[in-house]
């Protein structure tokens, strides 16, 4: 069967031009290294995140760790812990980091209660995994937090992970899992105070926010793998906390690891070199 020469020159043409077209075609270069700093995810000077950006980050592979600092919901900043980020590169070559600042509660004003601390983390994560084509990231992540930090990352992981993006994992270091047991078990008079200014008076019946601000209410069985770790003489949040929320991943069959330490304090600092290989070894096996 013959072509027709028209139909010929055509193929020719499109040949031709297609050809040339790709020739002067390169190949797309791989994303470089970024640190983009202090981006606003709100109207307050609090509300800014960083996000460190790995080379050759794709949408597809490329995963990010938020970490959350605590500091009883009243102190903190993410440039305090800026240091740590070199090293945790060198471990997650691969994954994008995010710290961020959350609003402080103002003892003095009185100003931003809980659940503004909630509310900023939730907005924080959406706002980054909602501009992840811009930042050419995934939408997969892991949270991080000590102590405050921890309480938030439950909060957001077990409370948010239903409804919003849901974390593929969350780190708890020290922190409390039931607000209200919390209270009752604090013997730090000033701490216990702080809580009633933050989420009201409980001996008056006043416990909403003390319910709606506790992890453990919100866990069931689709809740994300939880690595829990705390001291046995943590004279600021009890280890009990964690024993509770223990009890309660053990209850819904999630998946966890459970590390208590004797006679360790709230900072853990006796077995600092034991508790971080604990949670490198969880983030390797999760944060992909």
């Amino acid at each position: 069967m013959r072509i027709p020469r028209a139909i010929a020159g055509l193929a020719a043409v499109f040949l031709l031009t297609y050809c040339s077209r790709n020739k002067d075609m390169k190949p797309a270069e791989p994303a470089p290294q970024e640190n983009i700093l202090n981006v606003a995810y709100g109207s307050d000077a609090k509300q800014t995140f960083n996000i460190y950006l790995p080379a050759g980050r794709t949408e597809e592979t490329t995963p990010t760790l938020f970490f959350i600092f605590g500091g009883a919901w009243i102190e903190g900043d993410k440039d305090s812990i800026t240091a740590a980020v070199p090293y945790l590169r060198s471990l997650f070559p691969t994954s994008a980091i995010v710290l961020f600042n959350y609003r402080l509660y103002d003892q003095g004003k009185g100003n931003f209660k809980f659940p503004a601390q909630e509310q900023d983390v939730k907005d924080c994560i959406e706002k980054v995994l909602n501009n992840s084509s811009t930042y050419k990231i995934s939408k997969n992540f892991v949270l991080w937090g000590q102590s405050a930090g921890a309480q938030l990352a439950m909060l957001y992981a077990y409370k948010y992970g239903k409804t919003s993006f849901k974390p593929l994992a969350v780190v708890e270091q020290v922190g409390p899992s039931d607000m209200l047991s919390f209270y009752k078990q604090s013997k730090d008079k000033e701490l216990k105070k702080l809580l009633v200014e933050l989420m009201g008076n409980p001996n008056s019946a006043d416990t909403v926010l003390y319910n709606s601000s506790s992890p453990l209410k919100y866990i069931t069985a689709d809740s994300p793998p939880t690595l829990v770790m705390h001291g046995t003489a943590d004279d600021v949040v009890p280890y009990q906390q964690a024993e509770l929320l223990r009890r309660k991943l053990e209850q819904y069959g999630v998946p966890h690891v459970y590390k208590l330490y004797p006679n360790e304090g709230h900072e853990l600092s006796g077995v600092d070199d034991e508790s971080t290989e604990e949670v490198l070894a969880f983030l390797k096996k999760y944060l992909k």
